[in-house]
């Protein structure tokens, strides 16, 4: 019986080592680690980040060897919140990308790494359902989407305003990122990837002196300001922006007043614009400040496409319901309107004749460069 029992064991070890030849190989992964904008919220441009400008509403990576932009590494396409959760929520999250060419795995090498945010859904582009290359996504423009297109009128073209229902569309890329296999996982090494929002941001805010008015018709950019279609991803040539095509040769829109009701009023509209004494993070304090205690009035802010020129427009006005319109112009302090800002445009009448105009540039709108890399937001 003991030759049975040995015979029946050596059986069993058989088809085991058979049923264990045939189990397919693990699916080699790439593992990215994505850091959400506001992460580092303590060092922030805006004293005041809103949720809203930060939330990820879709996401989109792709990732090519940057021996050959041609051969796609992996690519990853998120869409629900619950996908997104832990980006949203806690500010960061490890996506575990599945390998377009598991050759790959052999021998990996150095790749180019990018990220789109908030851009499906055409509020952003419309070029890209069929990415199969890096040099489609160097190639490919923001050209604003259903939401940022200026929207044609009989009398003119207006510029929507307010956060999208899409989100703010944001990008980031890194190129020549080296690739470590950790226990046969890849890991993306040093991957400094920052997401940047591809527009800026200008807040209007408004005020009169107690017993003025002020009522606003309406807020318009001056012609050949916003450039057509802007790069999605920066150049080395062009690290500030990167435009295509000619500017938009039309007037623009940007607000429309209420002039059933007058502006805020309170006892001194100049202790809110902006002095040399202050810094620029202290100037947006300050308008917070009187906005939130309801001595200011902001009109929701509006989000611009980037561009190269000095920004300049008209300011609409009344000093009574019925009275006549005035106008009062503004102008950026320097030219070079890039992605990622915030400015602040405050206009102010203390019953004189005209109305007082200041633009200020705020901090950039994103964290600080100069902190170390592992303190430093990225993809």
């Amino acid at each position: 019986m003991l030759w049975l029992g040995t015979l029946l064991l050596l059986t069993v070890l058989t088809l085991c080592v058979g049923c264990s030849s045939d189990e397919p190989e693990a699916e080699p992964k790439l593992n990215i680690y994505v850091y959400a904008p506001e992460r580092a919220s303590v060092t922030r441009g805006e004293s005041i980040p809103t949720e809203e400008e930060a939330k990820i509403h879709n996401l989109q990576i792709w990732v090519f060897r940057s021996s050959d932009p041609s051969k796609m590494v992996a690519s990853l396409t998120l869409t629900t919140e619950e996908e997104l959760e832990g980006l949203n929520n806690n500010k960061s999250a490890t996506y575990s990308i599945s390998l377009a060419d598991r050759s790959y795995a052999d021998h990996p090498e150095p790749v180019d790494i990018y990220v789109l945010a908030n851009v499906i859904g055409n509020n952003g582009t419309n070029y890209l359902e069929d990415v199969n290359t890096g040099q489609d996504l160097e190639e490919a423009v923001f050209n604003g989407g259903d939401f940022f297109r200026f929207l044609k009128s009989s009398e003119s073209y207006q510029a929507a305003n307010g956060i999208p229902a899409g989100g703010v569309p944001m990008s980031g890329v890194a190129r020549g990122k080296s690739v470590i296999d950790k226990n046969n996982v890849l890991h993306v090494n040093e991957a400094n990837l920052k997401l940047v929002r591809t527009v800026s941001k200008i807040r209007f805010v408004f005020s009169s002196l107690d017993g003025t008015q002020l009522f606003v018709d309406h807020i318009s950019l001056n012609e050949n300001m916003m450039y057509k279609k802007v790069r999605f991803f920066l150049d080395g040539d062009h690290p500030d922006y990167w435009v295509e095509g000619d500017p938009f040769n039309k007037e623009v829109l940007l607000l429309k007043g209420d002039r059933v009701n007058p502006v805020a009023q309170n006892t001194d509209p100049t202790h809110y614009a902006y002095s040399s004494s202050m810094t620029d993070v202290d100037y947006e304090d300050l308008v917070n400040t009187g906005v939130n205690d309801q001595a200011l009035t902001e009109f929701v802010p509006v989000y611009l496409p980037e561009s190269d020129k000095r920004l300049s427009g008209t300011i609409t006005f009344r000093l009574t319901s019925g009275g006549s319109p005035m106008t009062a112009s503004f102008s950026m302090a320097t030219g070079n309107f890039r992605r990622n800002q915030t400015w602040i445009v405050y206009a102010y009448y203390i019953g004189s004749s005209k109305l007082d105009v200041n633009t200020v540039k705020v901090v950039d709108w994103e964290e600080d460069p100069d902190l170390p890399d592992h303190e430093v937001p990225n993809w």
